[in-house]
């Protein structure tokens, strides 16, 4: 009789240290992917916050001038002010990203006076010059702050 709960317990105890370990790593799983929610939903609060639109109509002459620059114009429509400099706003033509070097940033109403700061409602002008002319035909132009992308296609 004493063999059989002797054998018992031994089973017991090696049933509750398993029990043990699985529940610490769910407990360690859970929280990993709760912080991993809590960052990701930071994330799209903030994009959501950092929200514009482009501003021209996807006319070739509004954009493009034939000497080697495009020209066009976003307004902030979101609810936190942006910087407005060529490190925080990422522009792509025909899927060829522009340096910082190559955009001039200029606010064209708006300006509180604060240089870098993109004020709600503030429409920039950004000019984009250009290594090589433009294809004739489709063009694409991509411009992406803080996790907000916008879009559009223009002719030449």
């Amino acid at each position: 009789m004493s063999g059989v709960s002797a054998s018992t317990l031994v089973i017991f105890i090696a049933s509750i240290l398993v029990a043990a370990g699985v529940a610490g790593t769910l407990v360690a799983t859970v929280g990993d992917i709760s912080n991993s929610a809590e960052t990701k939903g930071d994330a799209i609060t903030e994009s959501i916050d950092a929200d514009f639109e482009i501003l021209n109509d996807g006319g070739g002459s509004n954009f493009y001038d034939g000497t080697d620059t495009v020209t066009f114009y976003v307004r902030n429509t979101g609810s936190n002010a942006l910087f407005q400099t060529g490190d925080d706003i990422n522009v792509l033509i025909n899927g060829q990203f522009v340096p910082a070097a190559d955009l001039t940033i200029t606010s064209v109403a708006n300006d509180d006076g604060s240089a870098d700061v993109w004020a709600e409602g503030e429409v920039l002008e950004i000019t984009v010059a250009l290594d090589s002319g433009l294809d004739a035909g489709g063009n694409r132009l991509s411009v992406s702050t803080k996790g907000t992308e916008r879009s559009i296609e223009f002719s030449v």
